[in-house]
């Protein structure tokens, strides 16, 4: 289970959890949560994003996801009573609610909401195992495709025909997201520029033809 998800709540329950909450703020590359630390509580994010990682069984790290506001972190931990499952890193300044892991069992408690936790979990679990399979069936070149088309969607700001994503990302997070060298996304990127699909910039990474990844990402091309 991966520490990281929306909760399955109507919208006067999450304003009932956020009441529970304490305002917190991290800046950019701040690690918020740290595999395998106890889960003492849950993170509600308001603004900013955040990359979720996981070590592998061989010692690297796995980038899985990036998430942004209205996403909970580390719910699965804290309900569960067990360490968290993945680090949890700031790509951009992130502002939040910090929930005692007591005050969320309470809450869940509350409105029975264990039945729908468990199947969100479930859920979670094996869209992340399908994702995970079909991306490991192609090249570098179309899963990091993929993973720009997934970045715009998920934290992408749209400026005329070019999507902006302004988050702290190295070439390595990214590496570990796309399960390859950080060579061969370098080698990635250079080809995304050459061909005037992408610009870099240090903190930042402009997508100037989201519809041209996208046949990269499907394979049309």
């Amino acid at each position: 289970m991966t520490d990281s998800a929306t909760l399955p709540i109507s919208d006067a329950q999450r304003r009932e959890l956020e009441g529970l909450g304490v305002r917190v703020r991290f800046p950019a590359n701040h690690v918020i949560f740290w595999e395998g630390q106890p889960s003492r509580s849950v993170l509600i994010i308001q603004e900013g994003h955040v990359a979720v990682t996981q070590t592998a069984e061989d010692g690297a790290e796995v980038f899985l996801a990036t998430r942004g506001p209205g996403e909970v972190m580390g719910d699965e931990g804290a309900l569960m009573g067990e360490p968290r499952s993945a680090t949890v890193k700031a790509v951009s300044e992130v502002v939040g609610l910090d929930v005692t892991a007591g005050d969320l069992v309470k809450f869940v408690d509350k409105h029975n909401l264990w039945p729908d936790m468990y199947r969100n979990a479930i859920r979670r679990r094996r869209e992340s195992d399908a994702e995970r399979a079909l991306l490991a069936r192609l090249g570098v070149l179309r899963r990091f495709a993929h993973m720009l088309v997934d970045l715009a969607a998920e934290m992408g700001v749209k400026e005329g025909g070019r999507w902006e994503i302004a988050v702290a990302l190295s070439q390595q997070d990214m590496a570990s997201r796309v399960g390859a060298s950080r060579e061969a996304v370098a080698k990635v990127l250079r080809l995304l520029r050459d061909e005037g699909l992408v610009v870099t910039r240090h903190g930042k990474l402009t997508l100037l033809d989201l519809d041209g990844l996208r046949r990269i990402a499907s394979g049309d091309r």
